[in-house]
């Protein structure tokens, strides 16, 4: 018997290769997805594609200096406690 997840959605590689990478498929959907990976070209293409993305993306990402970070978070909070800008 084929999982609820399968009986509610078409077959749409693109999409559920998205939900997959980005972890938002239920337990139950992962296990039959990743069963299903192993006889579809194209939702394994769309995984991988989609994993390179995420690895690149990740790349690009430039962390804060740790004096930058805190510079940020001291005028969050002076700011926060001004209240909203709206307000004042």
């Amino acid at each position: 018997m084929k999982s609820w997840w399968v009986r509610r959605r078409r077959h749409d590689p693109e999409r559920n290769a998205a939900e997959y990478v980005s972890g938002e498929l239920p337990r139950r959907a992962i296990r039959w997805f990743e069963a299903h990976l192993l006889g579809c070209e194209e939702c394994w293409h769309e995984v991988m594609l989609g994993r390179v993305g995420r690895a690149m993306a990740e790349e690009a990402r430039e962390p804060l200096t740790r004096g930058l970070r805190d510079r940020v978070r001291a005028h969050v909070q002076v700011s926060g406690s001004a209240g909203h800008p709206r307000e004042r």
